[in-house]
Parts: C-alpha cells; sequence; structure tokens
C-alpha cells in the first residue's frame, strides 16, 4: 500500500494525492525564520466505496495571519480558491479539511488546532460530518480524521508520512 493511502477506524480508505503532499512538505517550517502556514483540503468522496481522496491544498492568501507560531486563514481568498475547484469539477469536489504547520519534527496539535478542529466539524460545511486535520512538522506530516455524528465529536489519529522516505 502507498504510503500516502491510510485505513480509517470505519474501513473506508484516505488517498493524499502526491503532489499535495510535496506541496505541504514545501512549505514545511524548517528554518528559524519560516512562518507557520496553512490552509484547506479539497477533495473527493468516492461514491462506489465511500473512500475520501484529497486532490488540492489550498496555500497561505494575501490576509492570511502568518507567524512564527499561529496562523489565522482568512476565509475569503480560500473559498474562492474552492469556488474555482467547484466550477472545475462542476461541482463533484468537497472541502475536506483543513492543514497547517508546526516548527517541530513531528507535530501535535495544540489546544487551539482541537477546538478549531471540533468548531469546524459543528460547522457541518457542505453537510459534511467528517473532515481530516493535517499538521506538517519539519520530519513528518501527521493526519487525523475528525467525526461528528449526532452532536459527538471524535478525533483520531490517521496516520503519517515521513519526509525523507
Amino acid at each position: 500500500m502507498s504510503k500516502s493511502v491510510f485505513i480509517l477506524p470505519t474501513n473506508q480508505r484516505l488517498k493524499v494525492n502526491e503532489e499535495v503532499i510535496e506541496l505541504l512538505f514545501s512549505l514545511a517550517q524548517d528554518s528559524l525564520d519560516a512562518l507557520e502556514s496553512g490552509g484547506i483540503l479539497v477533495g473527493r468522496i468516492l461514491e462506489s466505496s465511500a473512500d475520501y481522496v484529497i486532490d488540492d491544498a489550498s496555500v497561505p492568501m494575501a490576509k492570511d495571519v502568518q507567524k512564527r507560531n499561529s496562523f489565522v486563514r482568512d476565509s475569503e481568498g480560500h473559498q474562492e480558491y474552492f469556488d474555482q475547484h467547484w466550477a472545475h469539477q462542476e461541482g463533484r469536489c468537497f472541502y475536506l479539511g483543513e492543514w497547517h504547520t508546526h516548527p517541530e519534527k513531528v507535530p501535535k496539535p495544540s489546544f487551539i488546532d482541537q477546538r478549531g478542529w471540533r468548531n469546524l466539524l459543528n460547522a457541518k460545511i457542505q453537510e459534511q460530518t467528517t473532515l481530516f486535520f493535517i499538521i506538517v512538522g519539519i520530519q513528518r506530516l501527521v493526519i487525523w480524521q475528525g467525526v461528528n455524528r449526532n452532536g459527538r465529536i471524535r478525533i483520531f489519529r490517521v496516520g503519517d508520512i515521513n519526509r525523507y522516505e
């Protein structure tokens, strides 16, 4: 199995396209002056299997706030990014979650990250009850799945990808 395919707790699969992985690692905070970056994840939910595919990720936009240890996404530019994909894919794509960087080798979500993830799951964007959250560290990219079932939110660590393998 590819390093970019993960089995989820529901036995569905998550595939992250290699181009997305390369893009996210290219924005890793691997120097002392690198600022935190982030964006949204866009992809598909396969009709035949209900598997998820992350096809694209937005990059920091002009109105985003980037600091060494924080990233605040301004929704306007990322919404335009999503709308372009929606039009190009003729409505066959979904907002699948968020990503951001941390200046640590193996990233761990902060309390602020987890609170933000819960807020997104409660918002049920595009009726989504499942979202994915990626934190890109210096050495590893780690993926979590968040699920909102009838107001009960659970977040699972799905897996990770080593930048140097």
